[in-house]
């Protein structure tokens, strides 16, 4: 069996046994300015996740193998606190296969053999478990291995959450917002009780303006198992949720829901179909009725590449919305259609408008960086 050097590291070994390490990572949540929806996400995700990353050794140690010799290495959750950390295996002059295996789904993560080095990227979260198998390739000498776990600076250490969570917090914070709505949903059919996803999916819902269906996700969080934190962040979304939930007709809300799916699943032109069928009954339809179908009208058109009519249909929403924040929420799919179309000019003006009229926290995120982005764009351009 391999056997540890005298010459051993132990860096960080207090940390990397001490369990309540993981409470002690959580970021604080409620920053002033980001205590709601997906303002969550910007919290919660390091800055250096959309960037190549930083690593700083947490654990390294020294195994000697004799000739053809397996050695197997376990890591559970608890062992690593991190959404994501890199396993080394340095072989120095001496060559060995490595196979990594995740216990979920018996996924192999890494298998290469014959190599002095190997370096993995390992994605994770709570509940993880992963094997490590090394053999030492040589046939007749006794050969040294150092095992080092590498992770992100301890004082950057980002909040950890259930594997797909993790994955979605990472996707979100490199700019792929709709990856990032996905693997919330992934996360809940992997674990249909994982309260952290439906909070952050509630963001998502809330921002897009289905109230209802982020205030289910919401009422089901809170009656689950949620960090303090994120717990706060639910009851504060709950109570602006109530204030945003204006009564509409039973049918809209419906057609809403439906319109709202067919986008969720890749169909524009499905839930195109559902919102010209209400806007073009014979049912009376009320200003915000129709400003509410007509947004997501527009962005049906958008996801069709339809875009000039797009434009038209987000104008047309903006004539029936009288309040200012349903007039932001229009504003704000103006802009993100404009710089998709590359008119930044246009684009810049929409952002501006939709921030002074008061956009949820979430959009509010996204508006802000976008404006950053153009502005930085305009100037290298002038």
């Amino acid at each position: 069996m391999g056997r540890r050097s005298n010459t051993s590291l132990t860096v960080g070994k207090v940390f990397f046994m001490d369990k309540r390490y993981v409470s002690a990572c959580v970021i604080c949540l409620l920053t002033a300015g980001f205590a709601l929806g997906l303002g969550n996400f910007s919290l919660l995700a390091s800055e250096n996740e959309a960037t190549d990353p930083i690593w700083e050794t947490w654990r390294s140690e020294s195994y000697t193998l004799s000739p053809r010799e397996s050695f197997q290495i376990r890591f559970a959750a608890e062992d690593v606190p991190a959404r994501r950390w890199l396993l080394v295996v340095d072989g120095g002059d001496w060559n060995c296969d490595l196979s990594v295996l995740r216990y979920k789904g018996e996924e192999l993560v890494y298998f290469k053999t014959n190599e002095t080095k190997h370096q993995v990227v390992i994605p994770w979260g709570l509940g993880e478990e992963l094997n490590a198998s090394i053999t030492n390739r040589s046939s007749d000498q006794e050969s040294a291995f150092v095992v080092s776990i590498m992770g992100p600076p301890r004082d950057q250490v980002p909040a950890v959450y259930s594997y797909g969570v993790n994955r979605a917090l990472e996707a979100f914070s490199s700019g792929q917002r709709l990856k990032a709505e996905k693997l919330c949903r992934n996360a809940l059919v992997e674990d249909d009780t994982d309260a952290v996803a439906m909070v952050l999916l509630a963001g998502f819902q809330r921002d897009r303006q289905f109230y209802d269906a982020a205030a289910v996700l919401i009422d089901k969080a809170l009656a689950g198992d949620l960090p303090k934190e994120m717990y706060t962040l639910a009851e504060t979304m709950q109570a602006e949720l109530v204030q945003l939930r204006q009564p509409l007709p039973k049918d809209v809300v419906e057609g809403l829901e439906r319109a709202g799916g067919f986008m969720d699943s890749g169909q524009p032109d499905q839930a195109l179909t559902e919102c010209d069928k209400l806007l073009d009954g014979e049912a009376r339809l009320d200003g915000l009725s129709r400003s509410r179908l007509l947004t997501v009208k527009g962005r049906a058109l958008e996801g069709l590449s339809r875009n000039f009519e797009a434009v038209d249909a987000y104008t047309e929403a903006l004539g029936y919305a009288r309040a200012k924040k349903d007039q932001a929420v229009v504003y704000f799919h103006m802009g993100q259609l404009y710089l998709k179309m590359e008119n930044r000019a246009q684009a810049q003006g929409a952002f501006t408008i939709a921030l002074q009229n008061g956009l949820p926290s979430g959009l509010e995120l996204q508006a802000r960086e976008s404006l950053t982005e153009i502005e930085r764009w305009l100037s290298a351009n002038r």
